[in-house]
């Protein structure tokens, strides 16, 4: 799950208890201000969600990038991405990535390399356009097998997308990635669009994206529920400027 800001500047010509304990006060909020609000949206959802939805949420909530489900494990292609990615860039988002949950075990996921050439062959041929692929990696009922087996898989997903010179990255949380993959690292060089449900828009909280290797985050998806009052399910995400 993506991955801009508003800018503040205090400006006295004297110095005061009351000016000092302003700047104070601005030096806490910095690092949930300074920059960009997103969402991300299901396979499941996106095809029911109108163009003056989309406008809604970069209108009413200062969305300005989305990351949109191109391919839902035995569901396999989101048929109706086009549309979605279509009216995300027609409501004024400036960024607009994809993303895909592939499981070993799911019907038409295997081998990997297939499965993710299929998912990008479709997407050129119906000129979606996209800034990155990003693979969600998380637990699912009988979708996923030993922890060695699924990392390699994973690592096949990631070659057969960068074998066709598409950008990539990966989501996960901390529990997911342990319960999926277990301890391993080696994709530390992509960017990591971490979950962590605090409704904090910050990277304050390392201990949350702390693992596989990884030493910064790229994106933050902070809450599970998000821009009600535009009439979608979406979650909300977050990145610095």
């Amino acid at each position: 799950e993506d991955n801009e800001g508003n800018q503040a500047m205090v400006k006295t010509s004297f110095f005061s208890l009351g000016a000092l304990a302003t700047l104070a006060l601005l030096a806490t909020l910095v690092p949930s201000v300074l920059g960009a609000n997103g969402i991300d949206i299901s396979m499941a959802d996106c095809p029911s969600v109108t163009l003056s939805q989309w406008q809604c949420m970069k209108n009413s909530y200062g969305d300005s990038f989305a990351i949109i489900e191109a391919f839902d494990g035995g569901y396999q292609i989101n048929k109706q991405i086009a549309t979605c990615v279509n009216n995300a860039w027609n409501a004024g988002f400036s960024h607009v990535d994809v993303y895909a949950f592939l499981c070993p075990n799911c019907a038409g996921n295997t081998p990997a390399s297939s499965a993710v050439k299929n998912l990008i062959n479709f997407l050129q041929s119906n000129n979606v356009k996209y800034g990155m692929l990003w693979f969600d990696i998380e637990q699912c009922t009988g979708c996923w097998n030993d922890v060695n087996s699924n990392f390699q898989y994973v690592q096949e997903c990631v070659s057969a997308a960068q074998s066709a010179g598409v950008s990539v990255g990966i989501y996960s949380s901390l529990y997911e990635w342990q319960q999926t993959v277990g301890s391993a690292t080696g994709l530390q060089n992509l960017p990591l669009w971490y979950a962590h449900y605090d409704n904090n828009p910050s990277f304050s909280d390392p201990q949350y994206w702390q693992f596989g290797g990884w030493t910064t985050p790229a994106i933050k998806q902070y809450n599970d529920s998000g821009d009600s009052s535009c009439g979608v399910s979406v979650d909300v995400d977050w990145y610095p400027n």
